[in-house]
């Protein structure tokens, strides 16, 4: 008979089995933080990455905010320079406007002139010369200019008066009206006395509804050797 004891069956070792578990525990700890540790070096990796293309951007960026500050600083240099040229322009323009207006000033004078000193005549002559109209300050107002002078021969003093009428119409009809019926300050006409010339300026108010046509100067010496003159001249104000 077989003595079983003499033979023992071996002993099956599961796979849980002869492994604590505090040790399974530390090794899964341990590869975790491996994966871990691994993931954190690629990631600081790209993180490092990213900070210097970022860094990168802002002196980008900043080099452009330079170059648009030069830009502007530029572009305000170029736009007050113009200015500047602008300006020199039209001081330049003004001066030669302001040259051609007093060489006419001085050609006018010196027509003016050349008709007082007139040899043509052997008779004393009164002129109006240089008249001119222009709007005043207040609506309906108007100031008249013009010059009187006698051709010189003798160099006596003319005396004498300057009556002002305008001829227009006045709900229709042709109207008259004289001096004192259109100044402010009842005019009734301008006190003559000159040598050689009278230079005259004053100011007419016209009524509402009144047209004007016409302005008739009448120059009347109070010497029978001198002949009164009239001159007229159509209503066109000069702005």
């Amino acid at each position: 008979m077989i003595d079983l004891k003499k033979y023992r069956v071996p002993k099956i070792v599961g796979a849980n089995q002869g492994v604590p578990h505090w040790a399974r525990l530390t090794l899964l700890l341990l590869l975790l933080g491996g994966v871990a540790w691994l993931a954190y070096q690629q990631g600081g990796s790209s993180l490092a990455q990213g900070f210097a293309r970022l860094q990168s951007g802002m002196d980008h960026v900043k080099t452009l905010e330079q170059e648009r500050n030069e830009l502007r600083r530029e572009l305000a240099m170029v736009k007050q320079a113009g200015e500047v040229d602008r300006e020199a322009l039209l001081a330049v323009r003004n001066q030669i406007k302001k040259l051609q207006d007093e060489r006419l000033k001085m050609e006018e004078e010196l027509t003016f002139l050349r008709g007082i000193v007139s040899t043509s005549t052997k008779k004393q002559v009164l002129r109006v010369q240089n008249f001119k109209l222009e709007p005043g300050l207040e609506a309906q107002q108007f100031i008249y200019k013009f010059s009187v002078s006698q051709v010189i021969n003798s160099g006596t003093v003319v005396k004498g008066k300057i009556e002002v009428a305008v001829m227009g119409l006045q709900d229709g009809q042709s109207k008259l009206l004289r001096l004192e019926e259109l100044s402010d300050e009842k005019l009734s006409n301008h006190k003559m006395r000159f040598r050689y010339y009278q230079n005259v300026e004053g100011k007419v108010h016209l009524p509402a509804g009144f047209q004007p046509a016409s302005i008739t100067i009448d120059v009347k010496p109070s010497s029978a050797k001198l002949k009164p003159v009239s001159e007229s001249y159509n209503w066109s104000p000069i702005s």
